[in-house]
């Protein structure tokens, strides 16, 4: 009988056992052992370094050995611009803290911000952000419509447009905003096709010189316009 594994298990056994009794008798605690610093690594442009070891501190307060790392993380993510933390310890007397910042890249629904990686936050003073795009949609579909606002993205930079807002609306029709004003209807099937439509047509219609209200993609097999110089109804450009 091979008794390396038992020997190896009740040797871990005691060492937490004794660590147990230790910190118990104050001999693993804050007093004897403090933790004196709080290293904070990262690329930090929404949060300080200060902000992140004052959060830190408090659950950092119980010792070296006692500090439980879970709750140190938890106190720095809880910060609104922080997306997420690693905490680890370092001999004798510090803790290491690596950030992970969110990046914005739009609004959500209009009172948040999204991230790079799809994560919806809050954070105050975000109305007085500028350049940012505006997404619309619903909470389930929130990942499908960041998607679709970075394809289109490309794609409409090809004629030297962008996005303002894209709607996602209840019956899963798409509504674009570019930031020139005109707004591409898109509907709800071959979304990425008719705004292909758009692009191929780009140019002829730009060339009338006539500023563009409406587009109107929701057909078959092409599209109509309405002229912001006008009040009459849309004239359809068919392909």
């Amino acid at each position: 009988m091979n008794k390396t594994p038992l020997l190896a298990g009740l040797v871990v056994v005691g060492i937490v056992l004794v660590a147990g009794l230790w910190l118990r008798a104050g001999l693993i605690g804050a007093e004897r052992w403090p933790v004196r610093w709080l290293d904070v690594e990262g690329e930090l442009h929404r949060t300080s370094a200060g902000q992140i070891r004052s959060a830190a501190v408090g659950p950092a307060s119980t010792g070296f050995f006692a500090t439980d790392l879970d709750a140190v993380r938890g106190a720095v993510e809880a910060l609104p611009w922080v997306a997420a933390a690693t905490v680890g310890r370092h001999w004798p007397d510090a803790l290491h803290i690596r950030v992970v910042e969110h990046r914005p890249v739009a609004r959500w629904n209009e009172d948040r911000l999204l991230s790079d990686q799809g994560k919806v936050f809050e954070v105050s003073g975000s109305s007085s952000m500028q350049g940012m795009a505006s997404l619309e949609g619903p909470e389930a579909r929130r990942e499908e419509v960041l998607e679709n606002w970075r394809l289109m993205r490309r794609r409409l930079a090809a004629v030297g447009q962008d996005i303002n807002h894209v709607r996602l609306d209840e019956r899963g029709a798409w509504t674009v905003r570019l930031d020139s004003g005109q707004i591409l209807a898109l509907g709800r099937e071959s979304v990425h096709e008719r705004l292909e439509r758009y692009v191929l047509v780009h140019d002829e219609l730009r060339a009338r010189g006539r500023p563009i209200a409406r587009v109107d993609l929701r057909y078959t097999n092409g599209l109509s316009v309405r002229w912001a110089d006008e009040a009459g109804p849309e004239v359809a450009q068919r392909g």
